[in-house]
């Protein structure tokens, strides 16, 4: 209950306790008069004394008789309940003895002037000392009357009106505190009674409205002059005044409506009915000027809107949850999101009524995160009203009160259903492609095998049947058919290359070289071609090259071959020419450059950006011209990028095209001592024989690896199956064993499996096969063999292989390999040619990689202490593209040869020197890519 309410419910209590008590009293003056007469009465009639006494006795209030001069002469029993005296103690007592000391003097005044002015009777109230100290409070009515011998005596009736004394303080108290409470409130009160007379008003009511009359003033006025300002005040002064009107009508409260006034203020105003058991007893007003906060609130509701809008533009969903997941607040895209309304949704858990059963342990999780105080972001499901599910990236952050508790959770929802699908259907087609692709390996395989197979023979016997003694038009008879199989091994190994790039298989070796002999013999490869043609073919290299570098010479080959042969192939006058640079040189490493320029055809400058790629050519009359795959550029661009280089090509049609291959280099130490010695006689332990055991199905391919072995030294002898060569190793030492893949009765898996197990035979066993897929080097090595070469082979890279595990005499003292961190090899072109040549982007690029980097290198370190290498497998695949677009050739090799180790499963020992490689050409990388981002910001600035 109100304070106002309390104190009308105890004004009314008092009015109706005085106009009972008034009742009474003019009850009891009328009892007495009765009385008197009767006393009159019995002057007159002596015998009704006892009547009269037993009136008196029976009246609830003290009556009692004195003496003009105030002595108590006679009183009823009743004396004795309400002041604890009996009849005796109290007659011939002085009436002023029981007053309170402090009222006697204005008591006795009062009567005074009773008996002065000749008053028949008076009503007073005073208290008085009952016998045990209490202060009883009196209201009494006194009448002079005449007594015996016609002396004038005092008869009064006095009631016992302590209670009402009491409530009639706390009344008053209660309503100074309720004045002084609405003096000083904030906010304006006027309260009306219920004939709408003002009864209470404070000051800042008066100032809201502009009232300068003093507050007394208002006090029992009319509600029409102050209840109702000035019109003038308000910005709608008629819709106010109905809805005053209508709140007073009615009689309901109304809380916290507003109103506008014409200055730009806005109050908040209320009115509350005063109900007194049932009955209504008046109103009060309440004004409050909450223009401030209304500013707030609508700059707030505003902010919201803009806010609020924004987020339905981007498609994000809010949703608002207490602690206990029970929603408060549901923004429009979310709701259309769910396809609730927010009323269906407010006050609903959340993670009953949209969460899938599956997913509620995981959102248990989250919660739980998100009570702690973390924000974190996820993917679930959602439930709709509809009943379909859709799946959402959920972005949660915790709300937190004033006092740190968190108190609930915002969650940003995007619906990502449509790109749930497009993975579904990705992953589908990924599962299709791969089904194909394992498809095609198969058939790469079954191809290689079947061609391999007898162009392994083909090439072999035309090889030694070249160095019998021939006339001049056998000698061409076996040129051409060598020529023609290398034609057809030269398109088998394209496919094959580009199987073994595309799974990062593609074996790189780095061995000692001479950049010069080799390119010298390339040119005497391919110098009776460009004699045919008669075209000129020229090598020129720059003196100061190293003698010896470390690389891959097998690759360089590759690639100088397909350029030159390309060049011959679409040059019909003129000549071809190379030319070999030294662009950038340390004492650890070159940059070699090798051009080859030619006369031929040239291309159209529209093919130059496509032509190398896959099965791509110059044109259609080339492709049934010259013929070719399209396949030798796209293996010479991955062969370049692989070794860390890079290429370019300049043409015009007509006039021949330019093509420029870079690559990096160790300088190769103690060069003399690299040079390769094929002359050397092996010999097996003790100086014995060395014995060959080749384990091959294929009657052709026996005959030819007898034939060749023979001629290189070797004593061979030959099993054709698997178990055929278990039962020789049983029998006979042998030094090494040339393992065929597919074979009858046992196959060179399981045989190989058989001798490491079995026979617990280290043996060294390279496989000879023409199944030469992708990853054959890797299955042969994981079921125990210790090399691989593919067939047909050539006899210089069989021998090559055969001497890493043939002991030969002398021995030739090996260098250890020793990863020396090439020079930095960073040029800006490459990261132009990635960004369409926009210099802009590509200092915003350099900018952001040298800012990222060396985060980067620190995290990687870290993993690399911790052993962590699901880190360190998804640091570098996330920086591999980036190192690609850079052009930062070596690192991405690395990058490349990590992830290849890490997919096989090798131990953290193996993998942790290339990442410390792979460290350190990033870390040399750096300066050199600072520098030219500084160069190319001034010459950025210094142009406007």
């Amino acid at each position: 209950m109100s304070p106002i309410e309390h104190l009308e419910r105890q004004l009314a209590l008092e009015r109706e306790v005085r106009r009972q008590t008034e009742a009474i009293l003019e009850e009891k003056n009328h009892q007495l008069s009765k009385a008197h007469e009767q006393l009159l009465l019995y002057k007159e009639l002596k015998t009704s004394e006892r009547h009269y006494r037993h009136v008196v006795e029976s009246v609830p209030d003290i009556i009692f008789k004195t003496s003009i001069d105030g002595y108590f002469t006679f009183v009823n029993s009743v004396v004795e309940h309400c002041l604890g005296y009996t009849k005796d103690e109290i007659i011939g007592l002085s009436f002023m003895t029981l007053v309170v000391p402090s009222w006697r003097a204005s008591v006795a005044e009062f009567y005074q002037k009773m008996l002065l002015n000749k008053q028949p009777s008076s009503y007073t109230e005073f208290p008085v000392l009952a016998k045990d100290g209490r202060t009883v409070w009196i209201g009494q009515t006194l009448r002079v009357v005449g007594g015996e011998n016609d002396l004038p005596e005092l008869v009064a009736v006095a009631r016992d009106i302590t209670d009402r004394i009491i409530n009639e303080d706390e009344f008053r108290t209660t309503q100074a505190r309720l004045t002084s409470l609405i003096t000083n409130l904030q906010t304006g009160v006027l309260v009306e009674d219920e004939n709408r007379t003002v009864i209470v008003v404070n000051q800042l009511y008066c100032d809201l409205f502009g009232i300068s009359r003093p507050l007394a003033d208002l006090i029992g006025t009319g509600y029409q002059q102050w209840a109702i300002p000035n019109d003038a005040l308000f910005a709608t002064p008629d819709l106010f005044r109905q809805q005053m009107e209508d709140a007073v009508r009615q009689q309901h409260t109304v809380a916290n409506a507003s109103v506008s006034l014409l200055d730009g203020r806005v109050l908040d105003w209320s009115y509350i009915p005063i109900f007194q058991e049932g009955h209504y007893r008046g109103h009060l007003w309440q004004f409050t000027d909450i223009t401030e906060k209304y500013r707030y609130d609508e700059r707030i509701r505003r902010s919201e809107e803009k806010y609020r809008g924004i987020m339905n533009r981007m498609e994000l969903g809010l949703l608002e949850v207490d602690a206990n997941q029970v929603i408060r607040q549901a923004y429009d895209r979310f709701c259309q999101m769910v396809g609730y309304t927010e009323d269906e949704l407010i006050g609903q858990r959340a993670d009953e009524l949209l969460v899938p059963k599956e997913f509620s342990e995981f959102l248990g999780k989250q919660q739980k995160f998100r009570g702690e105080g973390g924000a974190n972001s996820y993917e679930m499901q959602l439930i709709r009203k509809d009943g379909e599910r859709i799946w959402v990236i959920i972005s949660g952050a915790p709300i937190i009160d004033e006092r740190g508790n968190v108190i609930g959770s915002m969650g940003i929802h995007y619906d990502i259903t449509q790109r749930k699908q497009l993975e579904q259907e990705l992953a589908q087609a990924k599962q299709v492609a791969e089904d194909a692709r394992h498809t095609e390996k198969q058939f790469l395989a079954n191809m290689s095998h079947e061609i391999r197979t007898p162009l392994n023979a083909i090439l072999g016997f035309s090889n030694l049947l070249e160095s019998t003694a021939l006339n001049l038009e056998q000698k061409e008879f076996v040129d051409y058919i060598r020529t023609a199989g290398k034609n057809l091994l030269t398109i088998v190994n394209d496919i094959l290359d580009i199987s073994k790039i595309e799974a990062g298989m593609l074996p790189l070796e780095s061995i000692p070289f001479s950049i010069s002999s080799l390119v010298d013999s390339i040119r005497t490869m391919l110098d009776a071609s460009a004699t045919d043609k008669n075209l000129r073919l020229t090598v020129t290299a720059e003196p100061d090259l190293p003698a010896v570098v470390l690389g891959d010479p097998t690759r360089l080959t590759q690639i100088l071959l397909n350029l030159l042969s390309n060049a011959i192939k679409f040059t019909r006058q003129g000549g071809v020419a190379v030319r070999i640079e030294k662009k950038e040189k340390t004492p650890e490493s070159v940059r070699v450059r090798f051009t080859v320029e030619d006369t031929g055809i040239g291309m159209e400058e529209a093919i130059l950006p496509h032509i190398f790629e896959r099965f791509r050519q110059a044109s259609d009359f080339t492709t049934r011209y010259y013929g070719g795959t399209g396949l030798g550029l796209n293996i010479v661009k991955s062969l370049t990028e692989m070794q860390g280089g890079w290429i370019k090509v300049e043409s015009k049609t007509g006039e021949g095209s330019t093509f420029t291959v870079e690559i990096p280099y160790k300088i190769a130490p103690h060069q003399p001592e690299h040079e390769a010695d094929l002359t050397l006689a092996p010999s097996g332990p003790g100086g014995r024989e060395v014995t060959i055991l080749v384990v091959e199905d294929n009657v052709m391919n026996q005959r030819l690896a007898l034939q060749v072995l023979n001629r290189l030294g070797y004593r061979a002898q030959v099993a054709e199956n698997g178990q055929e060569a278990l039962s020789v190793l049983q029998k006979e030492e042998v030094d090494l064993v040339l393992m065929d893949i597919q074979m009858p009765v046992m196959d060179g898996y399981t045989t190989t499996t058989q001798i490491r197990t079995t026979l617990k035979s280290q043996v060294p066993i390279i496989a000879m096969t023409a199944h030469a897929l992708a990853n054959e080097r890797e299955q042969c090595l994981q079921a125990g063999m210790n090399d691989f070469i593919p067939k047909p082979f050539q006899i210089e890279e069989l021998q090559r292989i055969m001497r890493k595990y043939l002991p030969v005499a002398p021995a030739k003292v090996q260098t250890e390999k020793v990863y020396m961190t090439p020079k930095p090899s960073f040029s800006v072109e490459p990261l132009l040619e990635a960004v369409g040549h926009d210099m802009d982007f590509a200092v915003e690029m350099m900018t952001l990689f040298l800012n990222q980097t060396p985060v980067e290198i620190q995290q990687l370190q870290q993993s690399l202490e911790e052993g962590d290498l699901l880190a360190i497998k998804r640091l570098i695949h996330t920086q591999k593209a980036v190192i690609q677009t850079f052009g930062l050739n070596e690192a991405a090799r690395l990058i490349t040869a990590t992830e290849a180790l890490i997919a096989d499963k090798k131990a953290l020992s193996e993998i942790t020197p290339l990442i410390r490689q792979y460290l350190l050409v990033l870390e040399s990388e750096l300066p050199v890519i600072q520098a030219v981002l500084e160069a190319n910001s001034g010459e950025r600035a210094s142009g406007g």
